[in-house]
């Protein structure tokens, strides 16, 4: 997970590492990362990370007293709370399908019979039409039409909404470039063109964007860009924490309970279910790469002492 992945970037050996890791759980406001940061701070021997540390320290703390949670948000955001208020209990979907059926049954027979009576109808204006003769065509014509033109008993039933809203689908974090658009999120002399870049990088959905959203929230001239950075920094953040749970199974888990706390047994098929390995494989079991963070800020680093021999 992202989250422990970053909360044992604390201990990297390099001071920008862990001053990139900090900013980071802080602009995210990562409350599971709290005890972490408590333990770390009295042993931290670098002064700018020490100061990074009592800020995020304290914009945690003030999170959780708020009742923050990185997993709320994930399910606030991405609409999985809304899905479960509007998805109907287990036993209310039971009654709700023998309803259906039983109103498809009905609707069955009421097509019968409708069929039945237009028969009768058309044989009776046939006998009518051989004892009056073709005085009588027009007037048959006519009842044909209106007979056609009746609705039947299920229009306007075809368009009936479904059980309620569904959740965002979870998206796979992404190694796609994202060069040009930290560039203009740091050099772009303009605003608007600065929050557009934090923006793009959010969509981008790779998490190697997560420091450079870190450093505009934290460091950026502009209010606008603050918070832009900060709010699309959340997203990514959250996007990454979203597809994890899924694939972990952690995301279904999380979604039985919250349906318990509103008093709901779900049915079979509203919640996702986890990931399943294939039955054969061609060889062991590999593991995927975990997300290595320290190849994340050694990068930033490498970033930052360039820009600074530019402006040597």
């Amino acid at each position: 997970m992202i989250d422990e992945t970053l909360i044992a970037g604390l201990s990297h050996a390099s001071a920008a590492a862990r001053l990139d890791v900090v900013r980071v759980l802080g602009m995210v406001e990562e409350t599971r990362a709290l005890d972490a940061l408590r333990a770390r701070y009295p042993t931290e021997p670098d002064e700018t990370v020490r100061r990074a540390m009592a800020w995020a320290g304290s914009r945690l703390f003030q999170a959780q007293r708020n009742g923050h949670t990185t997993v709320d948000a994930v399910c606030r955001y991405f609409g999985v709370d809304r899905a479960l208020e509007n998805t109907p209990d287990a036993v209310e979907a039971e009654l709700l399908r023998k309803l259906q059926d039983q109103f498809d049954r009905d609707l069955l027979n009421m097509q019968e019979q409708q069929n039945v009576r237009r028969a009768g109808t058309a044989l009776a204006a046939g006998l009518g039409g051989a004892m009056l003769g073709g005085a009588s065509l027009g007037a048959m014509a006519m009842a044909g039409a209106m007979l056609s033109g009746a609705g039947s008993p299920s229009s306007g039933l075809e368009g009936r909404p479904g059980g309620g809203s569904a959740r965002t689908p979870a998206t796979k974090p992404s190694d796609a470039s994202i060069e040009v658009w930290v560039r203009r999120l740091r050099e772009s002399t303009s605003p608007e063109q600065r929050a557009q870049a934090a923006l793009e990088l959010a969509q981008l959905n790779n998490p190697r964007a997560l420091p450079h959203q870190a450093a505009a929230f934290l460091g950026d001239t502009s209010a606008l860009v603050r918070e832009a950075a900060e709010r699309c920094g959340k997203v990514l953040y959250w996007s990454i924490i979203y597809w994890e749970m899924e694939q972990s199974g952690a995301l279904v888990q999380e979604m039985e309970r919250r349906a318990q706390r509103l008093g709901k047994s779900l049915p079979r098929g509203a919640v996702p279910a986890p990931p399943t390995a294939p039955a054969v494989q061609a060889g062991p079991p590999v593991d995927p790469a975990p997300l290595d963070v320290g190849e994340i800020l050694r990068k930033a680093q490498q970033e930052r002492d360039e820009r600074r021999r530019k402006q040597q």
